[in-house]
């Protein structure tokens, strides 16, 4: 049975990309911590799309604004709702990268690093799709929500349905930015700032 072992953990055909990737986790960095968002063209993974992805940085609980990531990622389909929200819109004049290189360097910016979000589950599961299209596995990194650090926060042990503008709110976070994968990023960095440091 060694064999068929082998067949399914053979890592021999992946991308060098992907090899580097999984080849960070041998040695982690434990005081980066990259803060992530995507906006996509709806809520439905069985149809939509990843249109874009940004994420920034946090060295030892300091946003650094050097080290972050945006790319807009091509996709034929794009909705009338969805870009009302984040105002990505099909044919316009900026750089687009296909889901392939969008991947590759995300990959390249998270390396080994644990990932945050607000809701961040939707977006690795998007994100993993991408990789299962392209016959990869599921990302590796360490996952945590800001949902649920909140509810820490608050001492309770059930999870509290906040919005990221509720916790700009009231953490006095101007929302600059807001509904654009970078902005969105930002926002939920310095969430996550006031989460530990309070």
């Amino acid at each position: 049975m060694n064999w068929l072992k082998n067949i399914f953990t053979d890592t021999s055909n992946y991308p060098d990309y992907w090899k580097d990737y999984a080849a960070a986790f041998q040695q982690k960095n434990k005081q980066r911590v990259v803060v992530l968002d995507s906006e996509t063209t709806g809520l439905n993974p069985a149809k939509d799309k990843i249109l874009s992805i940004g994420a920034v940085a946090l060295h030892e609980t300091i946003i650094s604004v050097k080290d972050q990531f945006s790319v807009l990622v091509k996709q034929d389909f794009n909705s009338a709702e969805s870009v009302l929200i984040h105002g990505i819109v099909k044919n316009s004049s900026h750089d687009y990268l296909t889901e392939a290189e969008a991947i590759q360097q995300l990959l390249e910016f998270i390396g080994s690093a644990k990932i945050i979000g607000h809701h961040i589950q939707f977006d690795i599961h998007m994100i993993n799709l991408v990789l299962k299209k392209l016959n990869l596995p599921n990302l590796k990194n360490k996952v945590e929500d800001t949902s649920d650090l909140y509810a820490k926060f608050k001492g309770v042990h059930h999870p509290i349905q906040k919005s990221l503008d509720d916790l700009c709110t009231e953490f006095n976070i101007p929302k600059k930015d807001r509904h654009t994968a970078l902005g969105d990023a930002f926002l939920t960095a310095q969430v996550y700032q006031r989460l530990l440091i309070q």
